[in-house]
């Protein structure tokens, strides 16, 4: 279990996850800098998500799946009007 997080915590670092870590460090030290507790839960909200790889959505949250075609549908033909 330590191993899994330790591997989640430690590889995969992109483009887009240390720019939300920069943006966090930013957060908090603003937050700090001003005593503005709503920047601070939205740095603490950004630094989870670079620390754990998500995004708003979650994995795939934001997918909109498939439809799958039923058997025996007719293809829809087009004809022009002038």
């Amino acid at each position: 279990m330590a191993n899994q997080i330790a591997a989640t915590l430690f590889s995969n670092w992109h483009f887009t996850r240390i720019f939300r870590a920069g943006i966090a460090v930013f957060a908090f030290s603003e937050a700090w800098r001003t005593g503005d507790s709503l920047l601070l839960g939205m740095g603490g909200i950004l630094a989870l998500q670079a620390l754990f790889n998500v995004g708003c959505c979650g994995v795939g949250g934001c997918a909109v799946p498939a439809k799958e075609a039923k058997a025996g549908t007719d293809s829809v033909t087009y004809e022009e009007v002038k």
